[in-house]
């Protein structure tokens, strides 16, 4: 997300869109302010998207509702069972609305100093032009919309094991692990509890996702240079928001709402709560971001949660002192890392 982003291109432009780059050129205050909305919306507003996705909302609150309602139906007993107060002011809670601006706003001072992160389109840019030299192959795949179809598709699943695989990592080795304990640390869940990590593992998604998408584009730029602009002219951009913002919406919830038999391909709230548990019978299960069949293919997977009497969500108590602030969240991992190579220096001696 570097300022090669914020370029203004007037061929995009339309009576639906406001252009935010253009905004954000004059005023950086509310690039600051809006860069974590801008983050999951992307850089242009498309009202008739974001209508979509109100009445999105709308409707999964009002299905978990009927799911998990109580005996007298009223407009605060919707509220009390889909946006609790105790869950939304709880001071965990707190902590991932500040987590929400981190990263975007760190990003933002990078791109101002002139620190451009790689990007998928610089990868696929990089990988075309390497591949040019064998010459070109000759298939116009998007010519067809069913293939145009299945290359979006192939994408959202090359993207989403590279985040899978990453948080395995996470979890497996220990230095990761001390910064991905931040999101962990959590006690409990909501939709913003997925903006709650360390920007170093945030960075790493993005260079994970960056080089298997970039990889993947690039061949297909070689293959066919028209296949992506077909992808765009079906507005992907559109479509992807609405796949992440379900999964954003769903994948961190603090009831277990299942989604029956289309668990067995998507991370529901009951699927990815069992990731969270602070039990051993729960410990390194469940990674799958978007799709859950990772879990089921790689041997990950637990079952979802059904109740959650007796179980708790978070870290161990040590570490959940460490990472109870934003500040701390921020230093804990380091400060771990301290710790590591002073036991294994100690083990040495």
């Amino acid at each position: 997300m570097g300022r090669r982003l914020l370029k203004y291109n007037p061929r995009m432009q339309s009576d639906y869109e406001v252009d935010l780059a253009v905004i954000f050129d004059d005023h950086l205050w509310l690039e600051l302010v809006l860069g974590p909305v801008v983050d999951i919306f992307g850089w242009r507003f498309d009202y008739r998207w974001i209508g979509l996705s109100l009445v999105l909302t709308v409707a999964c609150l009002i299905t978990v509702y009927l799911l998990f309602r109580p005996q007298r139906l009223s407009l605060r007993s919707f509220l009390q069972t889909t946006l609790p107060a105790k869950v939304y002011l709880h001071p965990s809670s707190r902590i991932d609305y500040v987590c929400l601006y981190v990263y975007p706003a760190l990003l933002t001072l990078l791109s101002y100093t002139g620190v451009e992160l790689v990007s998928e389109g610089q990868i696929s840019e990089a990988v075309a032009q390497s591949l040019q030299g064998f010459g070109g192959v000759g298939i116009l795949a998007s010519e067809h919309v069913a293939l145009t179809g299945a290359v979006f598709l192939v994408g959202a699943i090359i993207g989403d094991f590279s985040q899978y695989a990453v948080h395995v990592l996470y979890h497996k080795v220990p230095a990761l692990w001390e910064f991905h304990k931040a999101h962990h640390s959590a006690k409990v869940l909501t939709p913003f509890t997925g903006t709650r990590d360390h920007p170093v593992i945030f960075f790493i998604d993005a260079f994970a996702y960056a080089g298997s998408v970039g990889l993947y584009v690039g061949v297909l730029d070689w293959i066919d240079p028209s296949i992506m602009n077909r992808v765009y002219l079906w507005e992907a951009s559109a479509v992807a928001f609405q796949l992440y913002f379900l999964g954003f919406l769903t994948s961190h919830y603090h009831l277990p709402v299942h989604f029956g038999i289309f668990e067995r391909v998507l991370v529901s709230p009951a699927f990815h709560m069992a990731h969270h548990v602070n039990h051993p019978d729960f410990y390194d299960k469940n990674f799958g971001h978007i799709f859950s069949f990772w879990d089921r293919l790689f041997a990950t997977d637990v079952a979802p949660i059904t109740d959650m009497s007796g179980l708790t969500l978070g870290v161990s108590p040590d570490d959940e002192r460490r990472y109870d602030g934003v500040i701390k969240l921020h230093v804990a991992p380091f400060l771990g890392l301290h710790r590591l190579v002073k036991e294994k220096l100690w083990k040495r001696c």
